[in-house]
């Protein structure tokens, strides 16, 4: 069985949710490459299953700099109630 980890361009996640990079994630075609591919090119780590059209992007070069990927983070679990600084006021109140 392989795993997929669940990732998220790092722009949409908060920091405290964001976990190691695994991953480029080209904002034009929303789609998740792996770290080590060096371009936009090839089969993606995961991302639409049917693309029409290829990416304006197809075979670019993953530069640093560059406003058309982002890295991909692994989405992290979110903090257990008692420590996301949430105030308990109106949750079960006959506890």
């Amino acid at each position: 069985m392989y795993r997929t980890p669940e990732a998220a361009p790092a722009s949409q996640l908060a920091a405290e949710r964001r976990g190691k990079v695994v991953g480029r994630f080209c904002n034009a075609c929303s789609t998740f490459y792996p770290k080590f591919r060096a371009r936009h090119s090839g089969k993606p780590l995961y991302g639409k299953d049917h693309i029409a059209s290829p990416c304006s992007h197809e075979g670019d070069a993953f530069e640093d700099g560059q406003d058309w990927w982002q890295p991909a983070v692994e989405v992290l679990p979110p903090a257990p109630d008692g420590e996301s600084g949430e105030d308990d006021a109106g949750k079960g109140a006959s506890d």
